[in-house]
Order: structure tokens, then C-alpha cells, then sequence
């Protein structure tokens, strides 16, 4: 097929609706997109966790008469009793410290020096780095009046005791980016760099365990990321210094399995100096997780290429529909969706991206 020039404007006529429909798909027409990557090991965190996870249930000493004849035993009330009885309880699960990482992640940035604006889109960042973080583990534990045998030992009922029961682990740490590409304004400097505010919208996924029962699924919760920082850009690439200061709060409901018979060492009361040996079952039902973040992500990125631009002079322009125009209909250059064939809609794509 021939075309010529009354051929194509009866073809942007035709196309034109389509051009502003798909026009949002594509870096817009002075827009430059690089593809970017956190440079781990010159980036660093500090998160901040505080994660609570109340729990009730029931423990038990771990005696046993045939297996474990001389362990704990445990008896309600101050005196008297005897056999190993289940005693109820209340209590919560706290993990809390500070996690030191280097963080990973990759995102797109477009620059519009033109408007003066920045777009970043695609956003998914590793905050831990792929390594899991290691928290200080408290029992907070409330339970009614017991005394126990091996060793011989009185437990006040309505006092809560903080038992510290070794580490849990922060395994994942991630915020990934939804809805639309998040846009704000470049602020130029005088030596060339600008600077930037931007809120992303993202879902966060948090998983931690104690005791190596689960306390949080990593349901993705929705969130902001407000990202403060400073932007240099090159003829090809583009260097970012990306300041992140974020503070959430939320009670997740969980839906657990209950755990079973897990060891717990409960320091005597009266006397003090002993351990009693608990077995602790329970059900976990919600996460309460308070987190604070501080980071500074070192980025760099390398210009993509520039769609409808079939020449390679990083603009898209009369040349290039040129090349598009003269590969109408066939499986060459200009088939800029990909279908196989340079036809209408790879004209559409390229007249939404002319410089």
C-alpha cells in the first residue's frame, strides 16, 4: 500500500481519538524516561519496629511421667493441688528494635525539563535488602494465681511479667507501587541539580515471626511513600539522591493456626532465682505493627529509548514518521505495538510521543 500525503492525513484524522486515549501509556512528547536502580550498598535504612501480637490461651509444665518424669509440673492456687494442670493466660508477643539494611529496588523516572516536572512509576523497593531482620522478642504475660513443682515455686495471678524469649525475624520488608504514575515539580539549583518532593502510593508487605510461628501474613497494606531528594540528569543518564522519612501505624486481623506445646521458660517469682519449664499454646489474633523509616536510596538510571523514535536521534519527529510511513503495512521498523504489522495504531503511538 502507497501512502501518500492525503492518505495520511485522512489516517490522523481517523487515529486521533485513539492518539489521546493511548496517549497516557507512553512517556509524553518532552518527557525523557530512564529506568533506574537503588545502588544497594551506597544506600541505607533504619526502621524502627514496634509489632504486638495479643495471644491467649493455656500452658502446662513439661513434666511427663515417662518421658520427662522430673520436669515441671504446674497446679492452681498457692498450695496444694497435684498432677500437671492447664493453667489459663493472657499475654502478647513483642518484637521491637532497629534493623540496619541496604536496600534494593528498581523504579522508572520520567524528567520534563520543559515543565519542570518528575514522574516516577513502577516503583518496588526491597527495604531489607534480601536480608531478613533480627528483633528483640518479649513475652508480656498475664496469668491466674499457680504454683508449680520442679521447682517449688509461688506465681501471683494479675501481674504481667516480660519474659524475654531470645529473637524473632523481620523476613520481608516491601513497598511496592499502585495506581498511576505519582508526579511532582523540579526545583532547579544553581549547580545544575534540582530537588523534589513526591508522594507514591504503595502497598506495603511486612512478615515477621517469633518463636517461628507467624505473627503477621504479609497482607499488602496500602500506604504512602513520600520521597524527598535531589535529581542530576545527563545527556543518557540521570543520578538521584532519594531521601525517605515514613512513619506507619496499623491492627491487622489474623488468621492464624494456634500453636501448640511451645517451650517457654518462666522465671520463679516466689523465690526468685529458678526457671519453670512451660509448655504455651495459644491463638494469635491480630498484629498491631507501628513502624519508622529512615532511609537515604542512592539511584542511578540509563535513558530508554524513546518510543516512535525509529532513527535513533532521541526525538521523535518528522523522520521518523517517515520510516513509519514507508514500512505501512508490513512486519519492518514503526511496529511500535508490537502486533506484527505497521498500521494505524503504531501511528497513533508515535504522533502521541512527537517532540
Amino acid at each position: 500500500m502507497k501512502i501518500t500525503a492525503s492518505t495520511f492525513a485522512a489516517l490522523a484524522i481517523a487515529t486521533s481519538g485513539t492518539t489521546l486515549s493511548m496517549s497516557a501509556q507512553f512517556a509524553r512528547a518532552n518527557e525523557v524516561v530512564f529506568a533506574c536502580s537503588v545502588l544497594s550498598q551506597k544506600s541505607t535504612m533504619v526502621q524502627t519496629t514496634d509489632a504486638t501480637a495479643p495471644f491467649a490461651g493455656t500452658f502446662i509444665g513439661n513434666y511427663e511421667v515417662t518421658t520427662n518424669p522430673l520436669g515441671t509440673r504446674t497446679i492452681p492456687g498457692y498450695f496444694g493441688g497435684s498432677g500437671n494442670n492447664a493453667i489459663p493466660y493472657t499475654a502478647s508477643f513483642v518484637l521491637a528494635g532497629d534493623i540496619d539494611t541496604h536496600p534494593m529496588g528498581t523504579l522508572i523516572v520520567g524528567v520534563d525539563s520543559e515543565t519542570l516536572q518528575i514522574r516516577v512509576s513502577n516503583l518496588a523497593l526491597d527495604l531489607l535488602g534480601g536480608q531478613p531482620g533480627v528483633l528483640g522478642a518479649t513475652i508480656n504475660i498475664n496469668y491466674t494465681t499457680f504454683h508449680t513443682v520442679a521447682p517449688n515455686a509461688i506465681y501471683p495471678g494479675g501481674v504481667t511479667i516480660p519474659i524475654p524469649v531470645g529473637n524473632g525475624s523481620v523476613s520481608t520488608l516491601r513497598m511496592t507501587q499502585t495506581g498511576n504514575s505519582a508526579l511532582g515539580l523540579l526545583v532547579p539549583n544553581k549547580d545544575g541539580s534540582s530537588t523534589f518532593t513526591i508522594a507514591v502510593p504503595v502497598d506495603i508487605v511486612f512478615v515477621a515471626d517469633l518463636l517461628g510461628t507467624p505473627i503477621s501474613d504479609g497482607t499488602p497494606t496500602p500506604g504512602i511513600l513520600p520521597l524527598t531528594g535531589t535529581l542530576v540528569e545527563g545527556s543518557d543518564t540521570v543520578v538521584l539522591s532519594l531521601q525517605v522519612q515514613d512513619s506507619q501505624s496499623q491492627v491487622t486481623p489474623l488468621n492464624l493456626d494456634p500453636f501448640v506445646d511451645q517451650p517457654l521458660a518462666l522465671p520463679t517469682i516466689i523465690p526468685t532465682g529458678g526457671t519453670a519449664n512451660l509448655l504455651l499454646s495459644g491463638d494469635v489474633t491480630e498484629l498491631a505493627l507501628a513502624t519508622t523509616l529512615n532511609a537515604t536510596l542512592k539511584v542511578a538510571g540509563e535513558r530508554q529509548a524513546i518510543i516512535g523514535d525509529l532513527n535513533g536521534d532521541s526525538v521523535v519527529n518528522a523522520a521518523d514518521l517517515s520510516i513509519l510511513l514507508s514500512n505501512w503495512g508490513t512486519a519492518g521498523p514503526g511496529d511500535l505495538d508490537g502486533s506484527g504489522t505497521v498500521n494505524a495504531p503504531d501511528l497513533s503511538i508515535l504522533l502521541s510521543n512527537w517532540s
